[in-house]
């Protein structure tokens, strides 16, 4: 925690990986607004950072319009959700945060493993799928609520630093105002590169356990016949459809 005169403020981090470019990923936008949620209760600030190509960056414009306070994007195109943790835990280290949100799932990949693999990196705390937030004892800790499946619920006291990953659902995504994101687009965004953060190639290649053979358009498996004629004769050819499927 840091301390200005007599009210105590905190830092969030939210993490925003291989998101979609509209920035309207559930899990993701739900992160952003509980990371604003906490900012304008505590005081805090809100620096957005993702994991991509330079089309990455609409996304973070997108959190600067709705009120975070800075973003950063690490100039790197990966799918692994192992060496996309590892890239995101360098460049955070390099900020100042008491509490990182992440959502549950990317909306490419969906793989449910960098949230969690990036508090494996940072040996912090964390809870999973968390629908609720609120502060603990004098600001050192948060009382969080997270989903177990089956309609049940856990409650915990988690100790900061630490990292969350948002369920869907938690909070309404905002509107993002076109003054404030043309204001944002214009300001831009800080950009590091992996060399930057001490990542050499083949540390990367190194790393990097998944790689993209190819990428398919989905095969159609479905379409629309219209049947005409009497009803004798329409039920006797969706009997016949039926029986050829097995």
């Amino acid at each position: 925690m840091s301390e200005q005169g007599n009210s105590k403020s905190c830092r969030y981090i939210l993490p925003q990986y291989f998101v979609r470019l509209d920035g309207c990923h559930a899990p993701l936008g739900c992160a952003l607004e509980e990371a604003l949620l906490l900012k304008k209760n505590l005081r805090g600030t809100v620096t957005a950072v993702t994991v991509g190509p330079a089309q990455a960056q609409e996304v973070l414009y997108a959190s600067v319009a709705r009120g975070a306070d800075s973003a950063v994007r690490v100039d790197a195109d990966e799918f692994d959700p192992n060496l996309v943790s590892y890239i995101l835990s360098l460049a955070i280290k390099r900020l100042s945060c008491d509490l990182i949100l992440t959502g549950v799932e990317s909306s490419d990949g969906m793989s449910s493993q960098v949230g969690v693999s990036l508090a494996t990196e940072l040996a912090l705390p964390y809870g999973y799928a968390v629908t609720k937030i609120e502060p603990g004892s004098e600001l050192k800790s948060l009382i969080i609520e997270r989903e177990l499946g089956g309609g049940r619920h856990q409650t915990l006291e988690v100790s900061l630093p630490a990292l969350l990953c948002i369920q869907s659902g938690i909070a309404r995504l905002s509107y993002t105002p076109a003054a404030k994101l043309f204001q944002a687009r214009w300001s831009g965004v800080a950009c590091l590169a992996p060399a930057t953060l001490g990542m050499s190639s083949d540390e990367l290649k190194k790393r990097r356990k998944l790689t993209i053979v190819e990428v398919l358009e989905r095969e159609k498996t479905s379409g629309i016949q219209m049947l005409t004629g009497s009803p004798d004769k329409v039920a006797h050819f969706i009997f016949d459809k039926i029986k050829e499927a097995g």
